[in-house]
């Protein structure tokens, strides 16, 4: 069936289906990204002002606290598919 025939009621079920699916895989991948970090973790990830550097204070289900290095006390609150681990450099 082509979009343009559908009725309202039929693209409205559509759009729940669609979105209960968006939401399951941006849990997959919240879950995986979870999975890398630690409290203690150092990180970055791309800020309004640009790159950041920060450690992870506290994860949460959906978000991660990251304190800036760079930003003094500055506390951003993160999702977790933003947040890239760094390694230590030896």
């Amino acid at each position: 069936m082509r979009i343009e025939d559908m009725s309202i009621d039929q693209l409205l079920e559509m759009n729940k289906v669609i979105c209960r699916r968006i939401d399951q895989l941006q849990d997959q991948e919240n879950i995986q990204a979870l999975s890398q970090l630690r409290v203690g973790s150092k990180v970055t990830f791309n800020g309004r002002e640009g790159p950041k550097v920060g450690i992870v204070t506290k994860i949460n289900r959906k978000s991660v606290i990251v304190l800036a290095e760079d930003d003094g006390m500055k506390q951003y609150k993160v999702s977790p598919g933003l947040l890239r681990p760094l390694r230590d450099v030896k």
